[in-house]
């Protein structure tokens, strides 16, 4: 957090400096109107009077004009300080390793981006000139008092401590109620995003009712906890104005005693009056701070341990090495943060250029978690993945990455056009004739040429405007739109009807002949043409080869393929 405060210490100084100023000229008014008092009206000088009078003016001006120049700058400062602070967490958040972005949850980092740091923002706008000019008020009207009137000066040095430890103790026991709301905020987004999300299953299955109660639960929880903080900061106003009218029948009690007796001139009194008044003022900016300090408190620790998370340094990074393409799977072992088994046990595959390898298995098998190795989503737990004889580990994962075309298991668009959604991949731009020709490679040229504003036509958050088939055929012209050297193909044709599924591979074949071609399918047909198949179940390969060598060789294959083309079927499906 220092690093985001840092370019901002010489703008601080400055507004430093411009409340000192200000102040200073605050704290010698009381003094010039005692004067007024003491040498004007009980004299009868109507030339002091209007000397100093225009004296007061003229500092009450400048003070003035020194704070709103000192609120200006202080503005400037809060509002770029949580700009900064916005960009920095959205930039560490995306650099986040998996485990550690799940540790979180997007909703916890959502409140944390948006909530915690308008919360920062807010205290900053409110509190950073009281921050300054509160103690400085304080210490300048105290030193002032006591210099005016050493007599009268126990009744503020008294009081003002004991003011103090009041605020201060309740601020203390307030903190943890408002780390607790800080949490039950980020319960709350979960909720609503699952509601949101999943309303259509939730309507489906008719429970409305239940996820209601789910909800109130957490939201009485959440105001329990506000009523809780608030009964304690409530009591800080009547103390303060208890404390405030107390010492005020004091001074004047003493004060008058004084002036009775000829110890304390009026217009003394009524400057000593006015510096209590100052303190007092000083005490209740402090109380503001205090109370929120506590919000701002848990706000800055949740946006902290975001950015304290470390990003893994890597080691020296290489790029590809040249020559011929050969991706290997070298007994490769992986386990899930957390998880009390492997997903991967000793899996070990070579596949080269211009060569389709395809897994096939059951729910679980593991066949997706090989595709989110190769992108370095997680790291292998045991053995090594190496792509052209180099550890993928030691390559940098930019470099990685765009070698790679992905196309995910769940297809996320995004609410851009459908252009921009094609060229999320590519360092550089393309023609429209370039991702006319990938659509009509994915077979999806017909469904967009059907849209008014054809590549220019927006695409609704996540592509709820799409179908499933059509999603997932945008998403494999967005891979090819990479050019990539590997295809990472993770069940993208389940939502195709079977002679799209045949159209679109025989269309991709010659745009990645030159390239390695990962496939994870469910379905037989999918993976009929592949160089090699491997059947997984439990994370273990517990096959391997073409189709036609696995059929009535491997009983797992053999199996899926007569459940999914009938018994006897699976050896002309190549055919059809």
């Amino acid at each position: 957090m220092k690093d985001y405060v840092r370019p901002y210490i010489p703008r601080i100084i400055l507004v430093v400096g411009l409340i000192f100023l200000s102040i200073l000229g605050s704290l010698f008014l009381p003094r010039l109107m005692s004067r007024i008092v003491d040498q004007g009206v009980v004299l009868g000088d109507l030339a002091t009077i209007r000397t100093l009078g225009i004296r007061m003016i003229l500092l009450s001006i400048g003070s003035m004009a020194l704070m709103v120049l000192a609120g200006h700058f202080s503005a400037q400062i809060s509002m770029s300080f949580a700009r900064d602070l916005r960009r920095g967490l959205f930039r560490h958040t995306l650099s986040l390793n998996f485990e550690e972005f799940e540790d979180y949850g997007a909703p916890s980092l959502l409140t944390r981006t948006t909530d915690d740091i308008a919360q920062l923002e807010r205290t900053a706008v409110v509190a950073l000139r009281p921050l300054v000019q509160a103690p400085l008020m304080f210490v300048g009207a105290l030193f002032m008092a006591i210099t005016t009137d050493i007599g009268l000066s126990p009744i503020i040095l008294t009081s003002a401590p004991v003011l103090l430890y009041i605020i201060t103790n309740i601020a203390r026991r307030t903190i943890p109620y408002f780390r607790e709301i800080r949490t039950l905020l980020d319960r709350i987004n979960l909720l609503f995003r699952e509601r949101l999300t999943g309303i259509r299953v939730i309507r489906a299955f008719h429970k409305e009712d239940y996820e209601e109660e789910r909800f109130e639960k957490v939201n009485g929880e959440i105001t329990q906890v506000g009523k809780d903080v608030n009964h304690l900061l409530i009591i800080m106003l009547p103390v303060f104005n208890l404390i405030f009218n107390f010492n005020m029948l004091l001074l004047l009690w003493f004060g008058a005693k004084r002036v009775d007796m000829g110890g304390l001139a009026v217009g003394s009194l009524m400057a000593y009056i006015q510096y209590i008044t100052q303190i007092m003022f000083a005490t209740m900016m402090f109380s503001m701070l205090f109370a929120m300090y506590p919000n701002a408190q848990a706000s800055y620790q949740r946006v902290s341990e975001v950015l304290s998370t470390p990003i893994p340094k890597e080691g020296q990074l290489r790029e590809i090495p040249q020559g011929p393409l050969e991706l290997v799977f070298d007994h490769v072992s992986f386990c899930y943060p957390g998880a009390e088994r492997k997903v991967l046990n000793d899996i070990s595959f070579k596949v080269e250029a211009g060569k389709k390898l395809a897994l096939i298995g059951g729910t679980g098998s593991g066949k997706s978690t090989v595709l989110k190795l190769i992108n370095r989503f997680y790291d292998v737990t045991e053995g090594r993945i190496l792509l052209n004889g180099v550890d993928i580990r030691e390559l940098d994962k930019g470099v990685l990455r765009r070698a790679l075309g992905y196309v995910p298991q769940q297809n996320i668009l995004f609410n851009r056009s459908v252009r921009d959604n094609l060229a999320l991949g590519r360092t550089q731009g393309a023609s429209d004739d370039f991702y006319w020709s990938l659509l009509d490679v994915a077979q999806a040229q017909d469904f967009i040429e059907n849209m008014e504003e054809g590549l220019s036509a927006t695409v609704a958050q996540t592509g709820k405007n799409f179908s499933g088939g059509q999603k997932q055929r945008l998403s494999i012209a967005r891979a090819l739109a990479k050019e990539p050297i590997i295809y990472l193909f993770d069940d993208s044709f389940s939502a195709l009807d079977f002679s799209t599924d045949k159209a679109l591979r025989r269309e991709l074949a010659p745009r990645t002949e030159d390239a390695i071609t990962i496939i994870v399918a469910q379905r037989v047909m999918t993976v009929t043409d592949a160089h090699e198949i491997l059947v997984m179940e439990n994370g273990e390969i517990v096959g391997r080869g073409t189709h036609e060598s696995l059929l009535g060789t491997n009983e797992i294959y053999t199996e899926i393929a007569e459940s999914q083309l009938g018994e006897g079927a699976g050896r002309e499906v190549q055919h059809a």
